[in-house]
């Protein structure tokens, strides 16, 4: 009788037990023959397998879901935009692109205005009231057929915001109230910031783009 012990990788060795007639593995026994040695056993791999030794399987890592990304012929795409920046040079020149709309960036905020908005800013500005200032950091402008994107910021030379400063007022105050019960405890604190209204005048574009 046999006992079976497993090994790694699936292999199993099989080792002779002591015989009742004193045989062992090299000794023959009182019927003298000798016991079969142990017999260590390999496991197999399949052709397919040692075939495809460099195979990856098909995973969302090494084929991802989305379809592989086609870049435009350089010449297709330098046409497109001569013919893109064509037309936008036609509705500047013409004047038919309706009211202008603009993206700026001013006092760590992005504002989003069009002609006679009000911009109000929690800050105190160093201009006195009825000043023009312009505002240089334009992100984006656009109109209803077009719209020129900054990367990140538009030329000087290409669009022009002005604004007015009109007033210079406080907020409304805020009240800052501590309050503990039986400690006698009590602190108020108003809060009061200093603010600054802004109407925007013009955005202008160039009359053609380069």
């Amino acid at each position: 009788m046999r006992r079976r012990t497993r090994l790694a990788q699936g292999c199993f060795r099989f080792r002779p037990s002591l015989r009742k007639d004193g045989g062992g593995r090299d000794n023959p026994g009182r019927d003298g023959r000798i016991p079969e040695t142990g017999v260590r056993m390999q496991p197999q791999r399949p052709e397919s397998v040692r075939a495809r030794s460099g195979y990856v399987p098909k995973t969302s890592l090494s084929s991802p879901p989305w379809p592989e990304t086609v870049l435009p012929d350089p010449a297709e795409e330098t046409r497109h935009h001569a013919e893109l920046v064509g037309k936008v040079n036609e509705l500047i020149a013409t004047g038919q692109y309706g009211r202008l709309f603009a993206v700026v960036h001013f006092a760590s905020h992005q504002w989003k205005v069009t002609s006679e908005d009000l911009i109000l800013i929690d800050n105190e500005l160093d201009v006195a009231c009825g000043e023009r200032i312009r505002l240089e950091k334009v992100l984006l402008v656009g109109a209803d057929n077009f719209t020129l994107l900054g990367k990140p910021l538009l030329g000087k030379d290409l669009v022009r915001v002005e604004a007015t400063v009109i007033e210079k007022t406080e907020s409304w105050p805020k009240i800052n109230m501590k309050f503990k019960k039986r400690k006698n405890f009590k602190r108020k604190k108003v809060i009061v910031n200093p603010q600054t209204v802004l109407r925007v005048n013009t955005i202008e574009i160039a009359p053609r783009l380069c």
